[in-house]
């Protein structure tokens, strides 16, 4: 609650500057915090040869086993991987999202605002080494004995709580009885949040201590502040100044901005307390990403490249897409899950291995359906004046000018060094 006061205060009182200019200094916070952790950790276990002996392949390797969803530990296959995550939500991510969008508009040329998300994407690829390796290294680390006092009730009976957690990794707990929390099938439920959390409290000492934890700290800053801003802007510029309160004055669109912060902090509150439903944070992430990104992607790829797109297609396909996507997770259950807000709220179809498999089945089928959608109706409804759609569509936006620009600069050599750097990284970690 106090991080979020914090948050509030700078983003009224400096707006999008003061979120961005935070945000680069609570990147290098995070640095200085985690990047000990990790050198900690790994010697602990003898470095990354003794971490891949301690924990079976699944773990270390990104597509080994990917040709079964029950043959690794996400619980999905290569095309639900390499269509789900890989195309739909990646490319909605880093495509439409409007806290990645906003950067880039927020740059000083065409040319820098592409360049953005190219340079964003180098630290990006190395940001699993900080937040990736500490969660690894907690199971990889033998569970403490103190944990072994502690009895779950489970479907076979009493059984120690270091079955019930993996490494530094805790069970989850029940609210007001602080007994491990089970699933269906009486399998205590990981902690997986509470990863680097524990690993800080095992190896920092009290004033290294205080650096991981402002590290945390500033990583929900910073990830609040920034979706704050774009939920702010969206809201008073391309809605309410446009369908709700055109012709308004200057100064009410800043108090209506205002307003939408406050409101838009506390719903990243009470998301926060939803998230603690899921094992971890990111199921719950990259569900909200498959109801709104992945349908929102087709809308947008579609609307770039295909001159013949129509607005009455783009809206039902969105609608279409949404509806998919709820469809989908409503008749759908990850293993072990109850029915609620994981999912099968309406039946149980289909179960899936894992929550994340879901995710990515949710945003095939959310993108799928928009995608074909809104292609029928813009097929069946009058297409706009190309005049109309200059600065809208690719194949009609002029291209802006490179000729004097150093090569290293351009969009396109940037855009060739990701490509190949992703390539040998999934080369390494096959």
């Amino acid at each position: 609650m106090a991080s979020a006061a914090v948050v509030l205060a700078y983003i009224l009182l400096g707006g999008l500057t003061s979120a961005i200019y935070n945000e680069v200094l609570q990147f290098f916070l995070i640095i200085a915090g985690l990047f000990p952790l990790v050198l900690l950790g790994l010697k602990n276990v003898g470095g990354w040869h003794g971490l891949t002996h301690t924990l079976s392949s699944g773990y270390t390797h990104s597509w080994a086993g990917m040709g079964s969803a029950h043959t690794n530990r996400l619980g999905v296959e290569w095309f639900g991987l390499a269509m789900g995550l890989g195309f739909v939500l990646s490319f909605g991510y880093w495509c439409t999202d409007f806290l990645v969008v906003q950067r880039a508009m927020a740059a000083d040329s065409m040319n820098s605002a592409r360049r953005t998300p190219l340079i964003a994407a180098v630290p990006k690829m190395l940001f699993p080494f900080i937040v990736i390796l500490p969660g690894l290294i907690a199971i990889a680390l033998p569970t403490p004995a103190t944990q072994s006092t502690i009895q779950v009730a489970s479907t076979q009976g009493m059984v120690p709580a270091a079955n019930a957690g993996m490494g530094l990794i805790p069970a989850k707990l029940e609210p007001g009885t602080n007994r491990p929390l089970l699933d269906k099938n009486g399998n205590p439920q990981l902690d997986y949040d509470l990863a680097i959390p524990q690993m800080l409290l095992h190896y920092f000492p009290t004033g290294m201590l205080g650096l991981g934890l402002t590290a945390l700290l500033a990583s929900f800053m910073s990830g609040m502040a920034g979706n704050v801003t774009a939920f702010n802007t969206v809201w008073t510029y391309d809605i309410y100044q446009s369908y709700v309160r055109p012709g308004a004055s200057d100064q009410h669109y800043l108090w209506m901005g205002r307003m939408a912060t406050v409101f838009g902090i506390g719903l990243s509150i009470l998301a926060a307390y939803m998230a603690s439903r899921f094992n971890n944070i990111m199921d719950m992430l990259q569900l909200v990403f498959a109801f709104v990104n992945a349908p929102l992607f087709a809308t947008f790829l579609l609307g770039m490249f295909w001159k013949r797109t129509t607005g009455h297609g783009a809206f039902f396909g969105l609608l279409s897409g949404t509806l998919a996507a709820a469809m989908h997770h409503a008749y759908t259950l990850p293993t072990g899950a109850i029915p609620g807000v994981k999912g099968g709220w309406l039946g149980n179809v289909h179960t899936y291995p894992s929550e994340m498999a879901q995710n990515f089945w949710t945003a095939i089928f959310a993108w799928t359906a928009c995608f074909v959608v809104t292609i029928v109706i813009s097929l069946a409804t009058k297409p706009r004046d190309q005049e109309e759609l200059k600065g809208l569509v690719y194949s009609l936006t002029p291209r802006p000018a490179q000729e004097n620009m150093k090569w290293y600069l351009k969009p396109g050599w940037l855009a060739v060094f990701v490509l190949v750097a992703t390539a040998v990284l999934n080369f390494i970690f096959w």
